[in-house]
């Protein structure tokens, strides 16, 4: 059974009956809540059915809280760990808080606050497990792709290929490092990890699974190279698709000092084509926007719009522009103007096979108040014709 299938659990590790009783009384109608009287029958139970957050006394006989916590951070790096202690001094709570220790509480506490506390942990354990999650899908999907490498016969497709899909992974693999640091910077917050808090970590955490999935999608786009039903043609929603980029650029931006700011246009600019390409190339267009970001203040402003016959979509920066002696050659593969940044170089090249790709074209120039503006255009998919 997974966590999301289980109950919530807590685990309380106390030698003293009273505060034992105390905590399974308060939790037992909305966790399932399991008392130890010692730090070895706490761990044996941890090893057996990982709780999602501990509540252990710092003083007790035998082995200490501190030697058990100890114990269980080689165990669980992850999980959630509160220290009671009857002394109330700063120094067994630092002391606690060096070797791994979330938060202490001091006995005897207070019912509100052991609620509020607990939940919140209940709730940063979630979120630091899921993350461990996303990451390990994305180790087995690398184990795969290194397979599929070897085992890959059309070599002069493969350099081509394996160069297009390094680059387009790259897109989401910075997209989930940027969330998962926006996680992180969260969760080392535990004072004021409040519901507001809780819920934007959550929604990062989505984001997170999300751009897993893409770089899953991508894997199986890029192993059906070569197939007939390599573009799957469906009629697309620009409005669905551009949103989804803004959302995931967000992060990127955001880690660099600026943003994205989402201009929207009418909900119903429909277009024929694979919905995943059409995904890849937009966020090539608003990833190089933002690597031109200047130092301070940068914004991309990404936006849709439509006629009767085409679909627009419209990158905009306030970046370096790009050299005008550049820009007939924008478009070849391995151009860039980010030397030294780590870039290959093939970002537009992509897009532009992409979007001809999909019957449309694509435009890019220097405005003349600062940054660049990339326009897309596809024909428009009717209503009707759906």
């Amino acid at each position: 059974m997974g966590m999301q299938d289980r109950q919530d659990r807590i685990l309380v590790i106390d030698d003293e009956l009273g505060p034992r009783e105390s905590l399974r009384f308060l939790f037992k109608d909305e966790y399932d809540v399991v008392c130890c009287d010692s730090v070895d029958v706490g761990v044996a139970e941890l090893k057996r059915e990982a709780p999602d957050v501990i509540i252990m006394d710092i003083k007790m006989p035998g082995k200490t809280g501190i030697e058990g916590l100890q114990e269980i951070r080689k165990i669980d790096t992850d999980i959630s760990v509160v220290m009671l202690t009857g002394f109330g001094s700063l120094e067994t709570a630092q002391e606690a808080i060096r070797h791994g220790a979330n938060d202490y509480v001091k006995k005897p506490f207070d019912m509100q606050e052991m609620r509020s506390i607990v939940r919140k942990y209940v709730d940063r354990t979630r979120v630091a497990r899921g993350r461990l999650g996303a990451f390990g899908e994305l180790e087995e999907l690398n184990k795969q792709l290194q397979s599929e490498l070897v085992d890959k016969e059309h070599l002069a497709q493969l350099g081509q290929a394996s160069s297009e899909f390094v680059h387009d992974l790259r897109n989401p693999l910075s997209v989930i490092c940027g969330y998962v640091q926006l996680l992180m910077d969260q969760l080392q917050e535990t004072s004021s990890f409040d519901g507001l808090q809780t819920d934007t970590a959550r929604e990062y955490l989505a984001r997170v699974e999300k751009s897993v999935f893409r770089c899953q999608e991508m894997a199986k786009m890029w192993k059906s190279l070569g197939q007939k039903d390599e573009m799957r043609m469906t009629p697309c929603s620009v409005m669905e698709i551009v949103e989804e980029v803004s959302e995931t650029a967000s992060a990127i931006a955001s880690d660099v000092g600026g943003r994205v700011d989402l201009v929207r246009g009418p909900a119903d600019c429909v277009v024929r084509g694979d919905s995943l390409q059409i995904f890849r190339a937009v966020q090539n267009l608003v990833s190089n926007a933002i690597q031109a970001f200047p130092d301070q203040g940068g914004v991309v402003k990404l936006g849709w719009d439509c006629s009767d016959d085409w679909v627009a979509i419209e990158v905009r920066d306030n970046g370096c522009g790009i050299p005008e002696d550049k820009l007939e050659t924008i478009f070849n593969p391995y151009f860039t103007t980010k030397e030294g940044s780590g870039g290959m170089g093939i970002g537009l090249f992509i897009t532009k096979k992409v979007i001809e790709n999909h019957a449309g074209s694509i435009s890019i120039v220097n405005d003349p108040s600062g940054g660049a503006v990339a326009r897309v255009e596809f024909p428009r998919m009717r209503v009707a014709q759906q």
